[in-house]
């Protein structure tokens, strides 16, 4: 283990200078938007439509309806093994041996025609004994390589959780609404999403007024409001990700933990803490409005721990029953 920490040392200091220089050039793009000017600038009402899409997608990702899978039931099905028969072509060939013709149809020779159709049906009943196995394979396959997948999800195996996240959740149109995220398991039975939250210069730093023939006007947003845009935005990331994972996997609760960028006031600098804390029940997430609650609030009410004020936004925390996670 002590090996390792010069590696990671690094890099968490090249990820600090990263952040440090994206946070420098958006706030270069802001003021040259507005050159210093808070009157505002006047631009095309599709650029205010644009604006307000993007803020949409980022406080509303957590309207989605709450469906949950039974993949306990799936694993707790019987696998199915299939064994090669060839019961049409044995019935087939017990026919063609047990063919006796009579004494007219050797007179006329019609037993030759008769022998050939018997034989032609005992390689096409062997055909059809093959094609009903392949089939029956196949289905017995899909059904054994569902179960399987459900054991897996039983027992939290990551990287089957990783890859099979386009097919059984929707969780990629919250992608650009948190910096990076990541899921662990500490302890047997529980899982974890990690997610590191965007800084508050990620947030839109203007607000848009439609205008008369297609214009709009945009000026900066007060500190405020992007504060409160912040904290929707960790609110609903945290919330979609844990109702998408706690309908996807066979769990009894799903647990968020949210970090972020937080200034340290004696030195001005960066520094990453735990900011939201939140444990998900399916109890709770049947009965939650996700698709019409504001996140804030609903965050709260489901109990979760954060620390918020609309003038300074975010607030370390500390993490309750676990240790903290980078």
């Amino acid at each position: 283990m002590d090996e390792m920490r010069p590696d990671q040392s690094i890099e968490l200091t090249m990820d600090r200078i990263e952040r440090e220089a994206k946070r420098a050039a958006q706030a270069k793009a802001e003021q040259a938007r507005f050159g210093g000017a808070q009157d505002g600038r006047l631009g095309p009402a599709a650029e205010a439509d644009a604006l307000a899409a993007r803020i949409a997608s980022l406080i509303q990702c957590h309207r989605v309806p709450y469906k949950p899978r039974d993949w306990a039931t799936v694993a707790a099905r019987p696998r199915i093994n299939i064994v090669r028969t060839q019961e049409r072509e044995a019935e087939a060939r017990q026919a063609l041996h047990a063919y006796q013709p009579g004494w007219l149809a050797q007179l006329f020779g019609s037993d030759r025609d008769k022998r050939r159709q018997l034989a032609a049906r005992v390689a096409e009943a062997a055909s059809e004994d093959e094609h009903a196995y392949r089939t029956a394979w196949r289905e017995a396959q899909a059904h054994n390589v569902e179960i399987d997948f459900a054991c897996k999800l039983a027992e939290l195996d990551m990287r089957t959780i990783n890859e099979s996240l386009a097919e059984h959740t929707q969780l990629s149109e919250a992608y650009g609404a948190v910096e990076r995220f990541r899921f662990c398991s500490p302890a047997k039975g529980q899982f974890q999403v990690q997610i590191e939250a965007l800084d508050l210069a990620a947030m839109p730093a203007e607000e848009a007024e439609r205008l008369p023939q297609g214009r709009a006007v945009f000026r900066p947003a007060p500190i405020g409001k992007r504060n409160q845009m912040q904290g929707a935005n960790v609110c609903a990331a945290a919330l979609r990700f844990a109702v998408e994972m706690l309908g996807f996997l066979p769990l009894d609760a799903v647990e968020v933990v949210v970090h972020g960028d937080l200034r340290d006031p004696r030195s001005g600098l960066f520094e990453r803490h735990p900011i939201l804390q939140l444990t998900l029940t399916h109890a709770q997430a049947a009965a939650t409005p996700f698709e019409r609650a504001e996140p804030m609030a609903l965050a709260a009410q489901l109990g979760a721990r954060i620390s918020w004020t609309i003038q300074g936004g975010f607030a370390p925390i500390e993490l309750v029953g676990q240790p903290e996670a980078a």
